[in-house]
């Protein structure tokens, strides 16, 4: 081997195996500070791909899980709704009950309306104010007599993906108002009612109105008929009569007479008759008007909203037990369907919750550094590194005997 000193290729090995040295420790450095094996897809440009599509199922999975958790809220709110409304309806069907008692009088049965009544009116308010992120849970519309949809349905995303038959789950709340369950007030009829009787009003007026005028027009031309008839037939006996003078006159002043006064009896017969009638007419008219005044009078006193349940009787006691029997088993069949999808929602979340554990460590497996493979990697980057530093050192030092050629 010929000796030199512008290569030192002894130098040269020992620079380069502190370099990858140098870049082996770095990298595990690199990895025991952030605790990933792949910090960089330089690092395993596969398992980056693989491990970043297990990270976009795995914070999906983490989301149903609280989807679903905000779903299983929002049955809890409107069964611990459904809880209370059953209450309410228990206390009213034991007033129905007590209502059925022949021992009440009018006025006790009036005053327990009043407390069935305002029992009725804290369901509509219940079912009303219950809401989950400002939606209506148990009832679509703003008042009991306003239209609304009978049920509320609210779609829970509970899967990563976007497959609607297995990653989402129908929740259907139906309306418990109190007109919903059978025991509300009621305003339809009312309504109708007002209309109808509107409606006669007017026809019974319209209808004497007619009957007046025509009476009195009958009855007037009737009578002028017949005065014109008389005054006809008393002048033709005038001109049969008149054969003498003195006969005439007579004649002619009975005529007189006689048309005078038949035509003043069927003057006063018309005035009277039709006086009569349509006095009788106008009598008619205003009963007529007063009594349908009346029934207009009746229905305006009772319009408003009443309750399609009463209890001023025992039959209408009795009745109103069976309305609340059936809507305690439309509320009831309700709270099973809400409390079974909340069960069915545990199970859900526990599934999600398995799911996502082991996505979690297929993909630590892939992206997460070893730490004991990582430490021994770096001791022994470390020890070759400060070995590389001596034999570079060493290198250096050993092309110091050209110099001792030279001083020869």
């Amino acid at each position: 081997m010929s000796l030199s000193v512008a290569t030192n290729s002894g130098a040269l090995m020992a620079q380069a195996a502190a370099s990858s040295v140098n870049k082996e420790m770095e990298i595990s450095m690199e990895r025991l500070s952030t605790g990933k094996r792949i910090n960089s897809a330089a690092d395993d440009a596969a398992g980056i791909a693989i491990a970043t599509r297990l990270t976009s199922e795995i914070q999906g999975t983490n989301q149903a899980i609280r989807n679903a958790m905000d779903g299983q809220a929002l049955i809890d709110t409107a069964e611990g709704a459904h809880e209370e409304i059953t209450t309410l309806l228990q206390r009213m069907r034991e007033l129905a009950v007590q209502a059925a008692n022949d021992t009440n009088d009018a006025n006790d049965r009036n005053n327990l309306q009043t407390e069935f009544e305002q029992l009725t009116k804290e369901v509509n308010r219940i079912s009303q104010v219950t809401t989950w992120a400002g939606q209506k849970l148990l009832h679509g519309g703003e008042d009991d007599s306003s239209s609304h949809s009978d049920t509320n349905t609210f779609t829970l995303h509970i899967g990563s993906n976007t497959t609607a038959a297995q990653d989402q789950l129908s929740v259907v709340v139906g309306a418990v108002t109190a007109k919903a369950l059978g025991v509300g007030f009621n305003t339809t009829t009312l309504a109708s009612q007002a209309s109808v009787a509107s409606v006669a009003l007017i026809s019974s007026t319209a209808s004497v109105a007619s009957q007046a005028s025509v009476a009195a027009t009958t009855t007037a031309a009737s009578v002028a008929s017949q005065a014109s008839i008389a005054s006809v037939a008393s002048v033709a006996s005038q001109a049969s009569v008149a054969a003498t003078g003195t006969q005439a006159s007579q004649a002619s002043v009975a005529s007189a007479a006689s048309i005078a006064s038949r035509a003043s009896l069927a003057s006063l017969a018309a005035s009277d008759s039709s006086t009569s009638r349509a006095s009788r007419a106008s009598a008619a008219s205003l009963a007529s008007r007063a009594a349908v005044s009346s029934q207009a009078a009746i229905v305006s006193k009772a319009s408003g909203e009443i309750h399609s349940l009463t209890l001023n009787s025992a039959s209408n006691a009795l009745a109103a037990i069976n309305a609340l029997d059936a809507g305690m088993v439309t509320i009831n069949t309700q709270r099973a369907t809400l409390g079974s999808l909340s069960n069915r929602l545990d199970n859900t979340v526990s599934n999600l919750t398995n799911i996502s554990t082991n996505l979690q460590a297929g993909r630590g497996r892939i992206e997460d550094a070893d730490f004991a493979a990582e430490t021994t990697n770096l001791a022994k980057a470390q020890i070759l590194q400060q070995a590389s530093t001596a034999m570079l050192a060493q290198a250096n030092a050993s092309k110091q005997n050209v110099l001792s050629l030279l001083q020869g």
